[in-house]
């Protein structure tokens, strides 16, 4: 039995049987070609899951100007020949990258020194910088045509003006003019045409007092007008307004003023008058007592004389007169009545 081996020809690159078989020359370069693309897409893969999630406004971006601008067919063709050629992983990921970006990034806007000579200057990626990068990509022909010439150097739009506050809610302001104050006219016929004394008005005036009071409280027991007269029963016209009340009560001054005179007659029996301002004056009839005398000043409200009925009274009430200008008005207009 021979136990030689047997060799193929010299053409055949195939070694003798029972040895090892030599790797053809270009396997190894098919190995880091593969090895490179998986890393490429790695990294890709990477920066698309990482962008989407942490940075999503500089992600889209950055894909709409890299795939604007950018031929990723031939940069994946050129970084493959450069495998071929014996370029080393590092470098050919190197031209990739320019390749893409556009050029060289530049120092100022992507590293920041270090602190020493000897130590590696630090990276900062495009998405943490100024502007996410624009100025980077606007500078360096990335964003051509990418829908946008804005960079970070660019004044930002002015903010909307607002609204000033709102002012403070106030008290409101009395517009009101004030009333004007006219001279009292004596009427000569009443509304129904009926005569009436020379020295008498329905009209109300403004009589311009800065406080009044009532002199009494009590029911209206002959108003301001014609009437028969409870005294005579002549039909005649009553210069007063008449206010019932108790023996003994109070009777208040109508408002600020100095006595003008007090008297006694058999019509009115205790009487007194007080003149008040702008020409106002009020007159108080039939009193049991009087409590002022003649030229005192006296306040609004202030007790001058009691209820009574002197004179020509049918029982205990107060007599009262109100006048503007010597015209005799209705009290009715300027006392409360019940």
């Amino acid at each position: 039995m021979d136990t030689t081996y047997r060799r193929r020809t010299a053409g055949n690159s195939r070694t003798v049987r029972g040895t090892r078989r030599p790797a053809p020359q270009n396997e190894g370069q098919g190995d880091k070609r593969r090895l490179a693309q998986l890393l490429v897409s790695l990294v890709l893969f990477l920066l698309v899951y990482i962008g989407r999630g942490v940075f999503p406004a500089q992600f889209e971006m950055w894909r709409d100007a890299m795939y604007d601008n950018v031929d990723f067919s031939a940069a994946f063709q050129e970084f493959s020949q450069a495998v071929s050629n014996g370029s080393s992983l590092k470098e050919s990921l190197e031209e990739l990258g320019v390749r893409i970006l556009g050029g060289e990034p530049e120092p100022d806007e992507l590293t920041v020194p270090g602190p020493a000579e000897d130590t590696p200057p630090k990276v900062v990626p495009l998405g943490q910088t100024a502007g996410a990068g624009r100025a980077y990509l606007s500078t360096h022909g990335v964003m051509a045509g990418a829908g946008t010439d804005k960079t970070e150097d660019e004044p930002a739009a002015p903010p909307a003006p607002t609204q000033p506050p709102e002012a403070e809610a106030t008290e409101p302001v009395d517009t009101a003019q004030p009333a004007v104050i006219e001279t009292a006219v004596a009427q000569e016929y009443s509304e129904e045409g009926v005569k009436l004394p020379s020295n008498v008005s329905f009209a109300f005036y403004e009589l311009g007092l800065s406080e009044t009071a009532d002199p009494v409280t009590g029911p209206v027991t002959s108003t301001f007008g014609y009437r028969d007269s409870p005294v005579n029963g002549k039909y005649e016209f009553h210069l007063a307004l008449d206010i019932g009340a108790a023996e003994g009560t109070d009777i208040g001054a109508f408002a600020d003023g100095v006595v003008e005179y007090i008297g006694k007659s058999d019509e009115f029996g205790l009487y007194l008058k007080i003149n008040h301002a702008n020409n106002v004056s009020s007159f108080y009839a039939h009193c049991s007592k009087l409590l002022v005398r003649k030229g005192d000043t006296v306040a609004c409200g202030q007790t001058v004389a009691l209820v009574g009925q002197t004179g020509n009274a049918t029982g205990p009430h107060l007599h009262l007169t109100i006048e503007k200008d010597s015209i005799r008005l209705d009290p009715a207009y300027y006392v409360g009545l019940s």
